[in-house]
């Protein structure tokens, strides 16, 4: 039984060490289906959740460098009158795709107003982060 684990172990590193990881699949993922926004967003938005897929819409994403940290705003328009919270969280990645170590998940709570836009700010924990994705999910 331990032989079978092992080698299912090794078999499964050996597969996710063949898959090409490039920049533009950092953030993919379901992401803005049903006129959920602009389909160039969805490498750096990840929605799993219907409703908000259904409620939100990413309507501009900016990014700029200052002091050597990357900040990011992402515009989050309600696509309803009725108001509700939902959470955001931003993970970092090097110029390579890789994880930028040593950052933890930090959820960030935002309540929306119908038919309002919200900005979703994050500024990059170092100066290696050059990539990032938004996670927004249903508030907790």
């Amino acid at each position: 039984m331990v032989k079978k684990l092992l080698l299912f172990t090794v078999w499964c590193l050996f597969i996710s060490a063949c898959a090409p990881v490039t920049s533009s699949n950092v953030g993919s993922g379901q992401a803005l289906p049903q006129g959920g926004g602009n389909y160039a967003f969805s490498n750096f938005v990840l929605i799993n959740n219907k409703a908000l897929l259904r409620d939100l819409q990413i309507t501009d994403i900016k990014s700029k460098m200052v002091n050597n940290l990357m900040q990011v705003q992402v515009q989050v328009l309600n696509k309803t009158s009725r108001t509700f919270p939902f959470e955001y969280s931003f993970t970092w990645f090097d110029a390579s795709g890789f994880q930028v170590v040593g950052v933890g998940e930090h959820w960030t709570p935002v309540i929306i107003n119908g038919n309002e836009v919200k900005s979703l700010n994050g500024v990059a924990p170092t100066g290696e982060a050059t990539q990032f994705k938004v996670q927004i999910r249903k508030a907790k």
